[in-house]
């Protein structure tokens, strides 16, 4: 992607970082404590040459593009804007677009009105007409401190926001396509409620979620803005800004819950890492939001029916996107801002430690169901635990739970797990195939070399070298890029790598390979001997493979033509020299 490769080279990796982390120069580095875990001592490094950054502490390693990704929470693309808008350059996706600065100016309109229309709300909460809104607020614990961090506001009339934004210069149609009026009279949408701001992952108001306060019968609760240019409820996390500022001071969970109103309770007793999923049902999409803030989350729905169905659907979202997740289970009836506001804040953080993993949250589900007090109250237990044991991927993680069933409902263990394995039949388990090591001698080999090469050191020639040398996959896509950039005298840093060739532990082993030698002429001799031993491995491949083929060979003239290789490739293993060591397929490996 040459047009990622032009905004990488406009956005200088220090200067990003630095308006996140403080950094101090050491050498040709710069050194800062690491964002992304806790610690006093800075262990986290800038490559300015390289344009990448790696933490010596929790490993986390990437690009420019990767960093902000990181740091605001956001997708790849999101992120590629944000930095688009610090250098004034203008994506790919939008470069042939022929209306592409009509857009992006409608665009900024929008975001205009919907901040102003922000202003609005905001002030009347704290004019002499928010009285009533402002005491009933208090009456929920939620103080003018708290109104100010989530920048709560109110809709005093039904016209009064109308007014106010055509006296600003916006058009009725901009007020329509932001959500903001209704109806023919055009009426303000959240007219007599407490309105609570949403936000995108950029900070943005992008919609805004209304609440009655006066208790009206006659009226929903609740009333939130309908998908807009600049809203997708789909996409859309309440409270993400305010959970990334959280980030910051090491954020090792967070808590999904329903609404707005439920983020802003816990919030108000200083449980500030919570976000709200707009809805009761989670999208993938905003599970990879989730995901990509923090990946260990608690989720604390109603605790009601339809509260502990969204949370055991939203828990297998959560965990395809790779979450580690627990449930939080509320006594009947209550929702998290009910609990909060009763039991405080040390009383809902106990019982999030109590917080189940979602095999023991449905069998927790079938016990609550049918209970064991009775023979069959504990039958039809068993039964529905037999669903639930069969969905388990892990072998042992199976036997470990069926055998607490067993003892639980009283039924004989091995019966038990029959049950489950005529269950399974159905199920087909995949089991996953763990990554490889990265810690035999060539794989180490092969990153020393591809380090040197990587990082422009004289003495590493890539035209000495062979592709078919490397056998990591990785490696090779590495050796690839390589490969492309030299041969079109492209200047390369290590930074290149981040979003052309997918991220991985092999790839960071290569980029962020520290060997500590006293001078350079050590280094040298270690990529040389690096370079011939992973030569000298794939030779000894090839004289095996060939000389497999010569034992099965019956005819003389492919049998001569056999020998002629194996010869080429013994005396090639004989020699010291790296460019030595290379092999002509052509003619010499198939010759004849």
């Amino acid at each position: 992607m040459e047009w990622l490769e032009e905004l990488k080279s406009k956005c200088g990796i220090v200067e990003v970082v630095a308006q996140y982390v403080q950094l101090t120069k050491k050498g040709g580095k710069h050194f800062g404590c690491c964002p992304f875990h806790n610690e006093k001592t800075a262990s986290f490094c800038v490559n300015e040459d390289g344009q990448f950054y790696h933490c010596f502490g929790c490993g986390e390693s990437g690009d420019v593009v990767k960093f902000v990704m990181e740091m605001e929470s956001c997708s790849f693309m999101d992120a590629a804007k944000i930095l688009a808008e610090k250098v004034n350059f203008t994506l790919p996706e939008f470069k042939h677009d022929e209306h592409y600065q009509e857009k992006k100016d409608k665009n900024e309109i929008l975001l205009g009105c919907m901040h102003d229309a922000f202003g609005y709300y905001y002030k009347n909460l704290r004019g002499s007409e928010g009285k009533d809104a402002s005491d009933y607020l208090a009456n929920r614990k939620i103080s003018a401190e708290i109104c100010n961090h989530y920048g709560i506001g109110l809709s005093i009339s039904y016209d009064g926001l109308t007014g106010y934004l055509r006296r600003k210069g916006y058009t009725l149609e901009n007020l329509r396509e932001c959500g903001l009026i209704e109806g023919v009279n055009n009426n303000d949408a959240f007219s007599n409620r407490i309105i609570v701001p949403i936000l995108n992952s950029m900070g943005k108001v992008v919609a805004f979620g209304g609440r009655i306060y006066h208790g009206e019968e006659n009226r929903p609760k609740y009333k939130n803005s309908t998908n807009t240019l600049l809203f997708d409820k789909s996409k859309t996390l309440y409270g993400l800004n305010f959970a990334k500022e959280e980030k910051k001071n090491g954020l090792s969970e967070i808590i999904l819950v329903e609404g707005y109103m439920d983020v802003i309770a816990l919030g108000s007793h200083g449980i500030k890492n919570a976000v709200a999923a707009m809805g009761t049902a989670l999208t993938p999409g905003q599970a990879k939001e989730l995901v990509r803030l923090c990946k260990n989350v608690l989720v604390c729905y109603d605790g009601d029916e339809a509260g502990r169905k969204a949370s055991v659907k939203n828990v297998e979202i959560l965990t395809q996107e790779g979450a580690e997740v627990k449930i939080i289970c509320l006594p009947e009836g209550k929702d998290p801002d009910d609990y909060v506001r009763e039991n405080e804040a040390n009383g809902f953080l106990m019982l999030a430690q109590q917080a189940l993993p979602l095999v023991d949250f449905k069998l927790q589900l079938c016990e609550n169901l049918y209970g064991l007090s009775s023979a069959n109250g504990r039958a039809k237990y068993a039964s529905a635990a037999v669903k639930v044991l069969s969905a388990i991927a892990n072998e042992t993680e199976r036997e470990v739970y069926t055998s607490e069933v067993a003892k639980k409902c009283g039924v004989n263990a091995d019966f038990l797990a029959s049950q489950v394995k005529c269950d399974l039949i159905d199920k087909p388990l995949v089991n996953k195939i763990s990554p490889v090591e990265v810690n035999s001698g060539n794989i180490k080999a092969e990153q020393c070399v591809l380090h040197y090469l990587l990082f422009n050191s004289e003495f590493a020639k890539i035209d000495e070298l062979q592709r078919e040398w490397f056998s990591n996959e990785i490696h090779i896509e590495i050796f690839d890029f390589i490969s492309k950039k030299k041969a079109n005298n492209e200047n390369i840093n290590a930074g290149m790598l981040y979003g052309i060739i997918q991220e991985s532990d092999e790839m960071n082993a290569v980029v962020n390979l520290e060997l500590k030698l006293e001078d350079e002429k050590l280094e040298e001799k270690y990529y040389n001997d690096s370079a011939i031993m992973i030569a000298n491995l794939y030779l000894t491949k090839i004289i095996n493979e060939t000389s497999a083929r010569y034992e099965e060979e019956s005819e003389a003239s492919a049998k001569k033509s056999l020998i002629v290789s194996l010869t080429s490739a013994q005396q090639k293993l004989k020699l010291t020299t790296i460019a030595g060591k290379k092999l002509n397929f052509e003619k010499e490996r198939n010759n004849g």
